[in-house]
């Protein structure tokens, strides 16, 4: 059983695209939101890092990078920062040869 979970996680995983850390409770709200696109070039991976910078009150609850569209195989990850800090970084990367757009937000007190 653990080995059948195992793998079907693992399989949905392998092509999630999006990143969804931290949760949105009452009170939160909406600290950044913004659009990440790039297009496509051949035969070239394209990075980008987008920061946000609160405040030293700001405490971060949710970051949130939604991909739009069809995927393009691109990934997000969090590199600094991030949840329960005033700060994060999140890598944009796309795919050989493939370009990338998201929706990034980041939710906080």
């Amino acid at each position: 059983m653990k080995t059948l979970i195992f793998l079907v996680l693992a399989v949905l995983g392998a092509h999630a695209a999006n990143l969804n850390v931290g949760s949105i409770a009452t009170g939160d709200r909406l600290l950044h939101s913004s659009t990440v696109y790039r297009p496509p070039r051949a035969n070239a991976v394209q990075s980008e890092n987008v920061s946000f910078y609160g405040n030293r009150n700001t405490r971060i609850t949710a970051v949130q990078a939604q991909e739009v569209g069809a995927s393009q195989r691109a990934s997000a990850r969090i590199i600094s920062g991030g949840l329960g800090r005033n700060n994060v970084t999140v890598r944009f990367q796309s795919a050989v040869g493939r370009g990338y757009n998201y929706v990034f937000r980041v939710w906080g007190r």
